[in-house]
């Protein structure tokens, strides 16, 4: 159900629990009941959120294969990242929780590290910091998945599309 709900907040941020019930598949009554309050909807959304991000994390950096293998998985599953963006980083509900913004601080800094090791490997540039490298690949993401929740570009796009950008930049 949380899958269904992030994107319908993240398109409409005054979305009420009634609209993001509907939209989600599910009456308002059963939504509710799992959630009081919309401010428990919201921060549930950023638990799953912060999860699914350390989850693709963790297997990067369990990951020994190539550097090129290891940011092919991670770019696979780029909508966390976006999400992290979107949602948990802006979201009011969210962003004054401090446990929220250690852990979204702390999956940044994985991702920093994740970007380094992909410059030490001589995949990934090295004239630039890896907090930008991070904040490119979370930038696309969020571009990546905002454009395919309203249909600008497909679902299997994204991963290519980020791929390409981090990889060769826009130049021709």
């Amino acid at each position: 159900m949380l899958d269904s709900a992030i994107p319908v907040l993240a398109k409409d941020r005054a979305a009420s629990m009634q609209v993001i019930a509907s939209r989600a598949g599910i009456s308002r009554a059963t939504l509710v009941r799992l959630f009081p309050t919309r401010k428990l909807l919201v921060q549930a959304m950023a638990e799953k959120i912060l999860n699914d991000c350390d989850k693709i994390l963790a297997r990067a950096e369990a990951d020994a294969a190539p550097m090129d293998q290891v940011l092919t998985a991670l770019v696979a599953e780029y909508t966390p990242f976006a999400q992290l963006w979107n949602l948990v980083y802006i979201e009011p509900d969210v962003s004054g929780l401090p446990e929220a913004s250690t852990r979204a601080k702390a999956i940044f800094l994985r991702t920093v590290k994740v970007m380094e090791r992909g410059q030490n490997s001589g995949l990934l540039r090295n004239d630039m910091p890896g907090t930008w490298l991070a904040s490119t690949f979370c930038g696309l993401a969020e571009t990546a998945w905002e454009l395919t929740l309203e249909g600008h570009m497909g679902a299997r796009q994204g991963p290519d599309f980020i791929t390409a950008i981090l990889l060769h930049g826009v130049s021709a």
